[in-house]
């Protein structure tokens, strides 16, 4: 697909959308009891009570869970409402850190939850309005901004992305045209809406599909099989801690014909327990908030490297790898010719394929000599009694500049790591520190929580 042609298609898509021309769109279910009507209704409600003023667009934080209700803050946006903020979780933390004006910020939410008073507080239903078509006052505008993301939950620091309709629009579009997602399809989600990648594979994508979207967001092993099954769900949204974690569970009876892994490279290990356990291929997602989707790639179609969409350009050079996307935050820098550096080393492979190698910033010296981060960690990973392990480098006040961390997840002791370590690593990449636990600290998103891991080495490494 051309750039030009997705444009031209995500302007169709969402003037279809905002006017209801799915046949039967009004009393078809979307997440819950919630139909598509009710979808409208409540995009209604949000345009009525969020109005511009002094022709300013306001804002308007989603502090919910609810996917019937972000989907219809989604539509009201789509239609000239307040741009949205999605927080990287819905604590009370989280809502203090907005940086928005709150003078033109009101903050929808759950009917039990108490906010403080400077926020203007937002319950939205179906009750009172019509489930009818929004008018199209002016032409879709691919550039406005939709909605703005906030990242961080991994690092501790609040980053904030804006995105544009067809950031976000057009990237949903291209997903359910390219995997084929239709009103046949029910979608389970493991990840939260507020993640990039769960608000567009479970609101935006079904909702431009006509899909059905199970409202419960499942973590625990038999949680997801349950609902995955009692739901006859066809299509599961996971990441690669989830399908760990349902290592030798089987969806028996599961009408499932695809899942999507993101938010970190899947172990290839989980993917083919997974995938012969179930008879169900995976699709992994690469890309990041900032960047949207970028490639992907299904190892049981015998897909070994990523392929990039075929609306990005790439341009890879000694382990860099540039891309030109119409799924980029503005905020992003780029250069003369609309090229960003993912700051990601890949390998070039056949075609435009290619493999992924680690972060930029995983490669760190160490006695002068270059360490990789991403190595070690999965050289400790191959080591029985590790389930996972995840490797920093912290920085001190000496010779080393760095010591290396490894936060082990399993049932051996640092004795036995280091000697397996013995041989296996140069002595400038064994880590100083080893910490052995339970289970890694993870983000409600599925990814390590780099914060809390680093804060486990603090008195070691400070």
């Amino acid at each position: 697909m051309k750039i030009d042609a997705l444009h031209c298609l995500t302007e169709q898509a969402v003037a279809d959308l905002l006017t209801l021309k799915m046949a039967g769109a009004r009393d078809r279910a979307f997440c819950g009891k919630c139909t598509y009507g009710d979808i409208h209704a409540m995009a209604h409600a949000i345009l009525d009570r969020c109005a511009e003023t002094h022709h300013q667009r306001g804002y308007l934080a989603i502090f919910t869970m609810d996917r019937a209700v972000i989907a219809a803050a989604i539509v009201a946006a789509l239609a000239g409402g307040p741009i949205l903020i999605l927080p990287h979780d819905i604590s009370d933390g989280a809502l203090m850190d907005l940086a928005s004006d709150p003078e033109h910020t009101w903050v929808v939410t759950d009917p039990d939850r108490m906010l403080p008073d400077r926020f203007k507080e937002l319950f939205v239903t179906p009750d009172g309005h019509s489930p009818t078509p929004i008018a199209l006052n002016a032409g879709i505008d691919p550039g406005a901004p939709l909605l703005k993301l906030y990242t961080g939950g991994s690092t501790g620091t609040p980053t904030i992305w804006t995105k544009t309709v067809e950031n976000i629009m057009g990237e949903a579009l291209f997903h359910v045209g390219e995997h084929q997602i239709s009103c046949d399809d029910v979608v389970v989600a493991t990840v939260p809406p507020h993640h990039i990648y769960g608000l567009l594979f479970s609101v935006v994508a079904p909702l431009l599909a006509g899909a059905r979207v199970v409202d419960q967001t499942c973590g625990f092993p038999h949680e997801i099989v349950n609902t995955v099954t009692d739901t006859a769900a066809t299509i599961l949204v996971s990441v690669p801690a989830h399908f760990r974690a349902l290592k030798d569970h089987d969806f028996s009876g599961h009408g499932l014909r695809l899942a999507f892994s993101s938010a970190g490279v899947l172990d290839e290990a989980d993917e083919r327990n997974f995938r012969q356990l179930n008879n169900v291929f995976v699709m992994e997602v690469y890309g990041s908030t900032e960047t949207g989707g970028i490639a992907f790639r299904c190892r049981g179609r015998g897909e070994t490297f990523f392929s990039p969409f075929d609306v990005i350009e790439t341009c890879i050079a000694e382990e860099s790898l540039k891309i030109r996307s119409p799924f980029i935050s503005s905020e992003i820098s780029r250069n003369d010719a609309g090229f960003y550096l993912v700051p990601d080393r890949v390998k070039k492979c056949s075609g435009n394929r290619f493999a992924i190698l680690g972060r930029s910033d995983a490669v760190v010296k160490i006695a002068g000599l270059r360490v990789d981060l991403d190595r070690v960690g999965s050289v400790l990973k191959a080591m029985d009694g590790i389930r996972d392990a995840l490797v920093l480098a912290k920085a001190v006040p000496r010779g080393r500049a760095f010591d290396i961390c490894a936060l082990v997840e399993g049932t051996c002791t640092p004795g036995d790591i280091r000697l397996f370590l013995s041989g296996r690593l140069e002595a400038a990449a064994h880590p100083r520190w080893i910490k052995v636990i339970d289970q890694i600290p993870m983000t409600r998103s599925g990814k390590y929580d780099r914060a809390a891991v680093a804060a486990l080495f603090e008195a070691e490494a400070g």
